[in-house]
């Protein structure tokens, strides 16, 4: 997927818009002129040929007309093809920092791409066409006032009329169209999590309860949606019977100018031609509105989205770490204000071991994700071998950091893929030396069929144990400088224990820095250092036979 070079993706993709919808609308320009030749035709053939009888003139004015209809459709072709162009440059610019947002934000990310989708359609659809065919409208009027001044007031005062009802069509649906998009996409995020998490909502009985929320969020939507329609139904049927009572209207006045001998019979016909070109546009658009509504709230929540993601760095691309992480009173913040972590600061030197204990609800896993770049420091800064961690190019910082979530998250495809971090054509001998080097390889052997085992979405069919093993095996993938482990002993047996342990004294060997996360004695007996949260911030930290004893104590005084 094309990544964007820009640290803000928005006003670059905004900006590729520019040349393909200026030179859409000029193409439109060029259309509305030849949407001209119809009515003019109509005229000649009423005006000259009719009343002449002579065929070299029908022959002439058909070969013109022709002529100009073969401009047009290449003229639509062209324009058609300009729009499609754009819309696709567009999504591919904001397409990769959508996934980096889906990555930081499972929901909202994912709701961008849905979003970005809808544009690109919009960009493509026949509602764009008709936005780009109503400037040019005044042409069609002028026209028809140049036809008789009395069709020209006509037809100015049916657009009016049209208008307005394509302005009374958003104002009723705005409202309904919004509510019905957010309980939807509510209502999508919870059957999507519950279908990523089963075996919990089987078990203890949650499928009803949730279901039954589904349903009412899908239900309100559904009755968002249909008063929307309603609304447009009858704005729409009001909009098609004005515009036919207008065609009437417009022949209806001609022959009365044609009887008052103020206008020729081919004039009438042509003028009728014209207004009715003239008002296709926005009676288009007071049909296709819901897409256009829909567009303009895409438009904005897409902006949105990108904004409070975090900016990626452009600059020169830095040399691999050796390690080193320094802490500097880095203080995170929840979107409410609440603060996650508060003023934790603390250094460790390459093949460095800190183990960080506290109580739930402390801030531990808000620090694995502040260490590997996942989440941004609202105050202080975060800095591995002196550079921060937001001044890496885009995925220049994975390739020096290896994180084991609680969860280890693995994805559809073979164990091998896995453990290399989803590439496409992974190195089979640095996939073997991460599965060793995890303690992972002889589990690995045990599958069906090794490391070509196929996995499906979160890892199935492994256990919770086996998971864990491959996820630290990716974790170690490629020899990364900072390993961030988060509960990485949740699952495992007694076996899998001991493999973890050895990973710890190998890491430390090659230099590693590694910050464990850990409430298990025999995992704090590997550490050089540990680190107490409390509340969000640092209790203790210091060395481990210091800090320890401390924590042990009030234990025994218990």
């Amino acid at each position: 997927m094309p990544a964007t070079t820009s640290s803000d993706p928005w006003p670059q993709a905004v900006r590729s818009l520019r040349g393909g919808l200026t030179a859409a609308l000029l193409f439109s320009f060029a259309l509305n002129l030849l949407m001209l030749v119809v009515p003019l035709y109509s005229m000649q053939i009423y005006n000259r040929v009719l009343g002449s009888g002579r065929v070299e003139t029908l022959v002439l004015l058909s070969l013109m007309a022709g002529a100009a209809l073969l401009a047009l459709g290449a003229f639509e072709m062209v324009r058609s093809s300009l729009l499609a162009r754009t819309a696709s440059r567009f999504e591919q610019i904001l397409a990769g920092p959508l996934v980096t947002a889906a990555a930081r934000d499972g929901t909202l990310g994912a709701a961008g791409l849905r979003e970005l989708a809808q544009l690109r359609h919009a960009f493509t659809g026949p509602a764009m066409a008709a936005l780009f065919d109503a400037p040019w409208l005044p042409l069609s009027l002028v026209a028809v006032w140049l036809v008789h001044p009395a069709l020209g007031v006509f037809a100015a005062l049916s657009a009016l009329a049209l208008a307005t009802l394509a302005l009374g069509n958003d104002l009723l649906t705005r409202r309904p169209q919004r509510l019905a998009g957010c309980s939807q996409v509510e209502a999508q995020a919870l059957t999507e999590a519950m279908a990523r998490k089963p075996e919990a909502v089987l078990a203890m009985g949650m499928l009803d309860a949730i279901g039954r929320r589904i349903s009412r969020l899908h239900l309100l939507s559904l009755m968002a949606q249909q008063t929307a329609a309603e609304r447009g139904g009858v704005v729409l049927g009001v909009t098609r019977a004005l515009r036919l009572a207008v065609q009437v209207g417009i022949l209806g006045l001609g022959a009365w100018l044609v009887l008052r001998s103020e206008l020729t019979p081919g004039a009438m016909l042509a003028s009728s031609i014209l207004v009715s070109k003239a008002l296709a546009p926005v009676e288009q658009m007071v049909g296709t509105w819901k897409t256009v509504s829909g567009a303009r709230s895409s438009w904005r929540r897409v902006r949105d989205l990108l904004a409070a993601s975090p900016a990626s760095a452009t600059g020169v691309s830095l040399p691999a770490p050796l390690g080193r992480l320094s802490v500097e009173n880095a203080t995170v913040r929840a979107k409410g204000g609440r603060e996650l972590l508060r003023g934790v600061g603390f250094e460790l030197e390459p093949g460095d071991c800190l183990a960080v204990v506290g109580p739930s609800g402390a801030g531990k896993s808000t620090l694995c994700r502040l260490l590997t770049g996942v989440a941004v420091p609202t105050e202080g800064a975060v800095r591995l071998d002196g550079a921060r961690l937001d001044h890496y190019r885009p995925g220049a910082l994975g390739r020096h950091v290896g994180f084991l979530p609680q969860d280890a998250m693995l994805f559809a495809g073979t164990v091998a893929e896995n453990i290399a971090r989803m590439a496409e054509a992974p190195d089979s001998a640095a996939v073997v030396a991460a599965a060793r080097l995890a303690g992972a390889h002889e589990m690995i052997l045990r599958l069906g069929e090794g490391y070509a085992t196929r996995l499906g979405d979160g890892g199935a069919p492994l256990s919770g144990g086996q998971r864990q093993r491959l996820g630290l095996a990716r974790a170690v993938f490629a020899n990364p400088r900072l390993v961030v482990l988060d509960e990485p002993n949740a699952h495992l047996d007694g076996p899998g224990e001991v493999a973890l342990m050895g990973t710890l004294a190998r890491l430390k060997q090659a230099g590693a820095t590694t910050v464990l996360i850990t409430h298990r004695p025999q995992a704090l007996q590997r550490a050089d250092k540990v680190l107490v949260l409390d509340d969000g911030g640092v209790s203790r930290f210091g060395p481990r036979d210091a800090v320890l004893p401390a924590l042990v104590r009030p234990t025994r005084a218990a």
